[in-house]
C-alpha cells in the first residue's frame, strides 16, 4: 500500500503587519484630494508605512485614490517596494504637481533613482502598480532644468505595471523609468511632456525607458 505524503508548504503566508493594511483608501490616511491641501506629506508617510509592511511580511499593498485633485507640492515621494497606487481613472483621479514653495525642487509624483537613493540591481523596487490616474506637471517651474521633473521617475523596477495613465505637461520626461525587469507598460498616454527641455538636455521625452542596467 503506497503512502501519500503531503509536501511541506514552501512559504507560509503571514497576517498583515499591524498598522499596514493591504488595501487602503487614501482619504482615510490623510490625503484630501481637494486641490488645495498639499497631499504630498500624507502620501509619502503612507508609502513608507505600507512599504515597511511589505518588507516585513512580503504582502503587496494598494493605495486607492478616489476621484479628486491631489496637490503634490515641493517634494517628490520616494517610492517603496510592494506599494501600488491606483486611481478611479485619468478623468477622475488627478495628481497636480507644483513647486511654488521651492523652485529648485523638481517634484516628481514618485521616484527611486541611482543617484538620489542608491538604486541598483540589488536595491530595486518590486511589485508596484501605477494605474488609472492622471499626472499634471504644468505647475512645476524651474530656474534651471532638472531631469527629475518627471511624472514617474523610477529606476531598477521588478514586476512593475504602468497602466492606463495620462501624463501631461511635465517639465522633463512624463514616464521616465529605467532598467525595468518583468514589467508591463500598457495604455500610457503622454502629452506635452519635456516642456522645460531646450532640446539639448537629457530626460525630456514623453516616454523614456532606459535599458542596460
Amino acid at each position: 500500500m503506497s503512502q501519500h505524503i503531503r509536501p511541506a508548504a514552501s512559504h507560509e503566508r503571514l497576517a498583515p503587519v499591524a498598522g499596514a493594511p493591504l488595501w487602503c483608501d487614501a482619504r482615510d490616511y490623510g490625503l484630501q484630494g481637494d486641490g488645495v491641501t498639499n497631499d504630498q506629506p500624507a502620501l509619502s508617510a503612507l508609502v513608507d508605512r505600507l512599504g515597511e509592511g511589505y518588507a516585513a511580511d512580503g504582502r503587496a499593498r494598494v493605495i486607492y485614490c478616489p476621484p479628486g485633485i491631489y496637490s503634490i507640492r515641493d517634494a517628490g515621494t520616494v517610492w517603496r517596494s510592494g506599494v501600488s497606487l491606483l486611481g478611479a481613472g485619468s478623468g477622475a483621479t488627478r495628481f497636480l504637481l507644483s513647486n511654488e514653495g521651492n523652485r529648485a525642487e523638481p517634484t516628481p509624483l514618485a521616484f527611486w533613482t541611482t543617484l538620489q537613493h542608491g538604486a541598483d540591481r540589488d536595491r530595486h523596487i518590486a511589485d508596484c502598480t501605477f494605474a488609472d490616474f492622471e499626472i499634471d506637471g504644468s505647475g512645476v517651474a524651474l530656474a534651471q532644468y532638472n531631469y527629475l521633473a518627471k511624472g514617474l521617475g523610477l529606476q531598477y523596477v521588478v514586476r512593475g505595471v504602468f497602466r492606463n495613465l495620462y501624463i501631461h505637461h511635465t517639465g522633463a520626461t512624463g514616464l521616465g523609468c529605467d532598467f525595468l525587469q518583468d514589467c508591463l507598460v500598457d495604455g500610457v498616454v503622454v502629452v506635452g511632456c519635456g516642456r522645460l527641455d531646450n532640446g539639448e538636455q537629457m530626460g525630456g521625452a514623453g516616454i523614456g525607458i532606459g535599458v542596460g542596467g
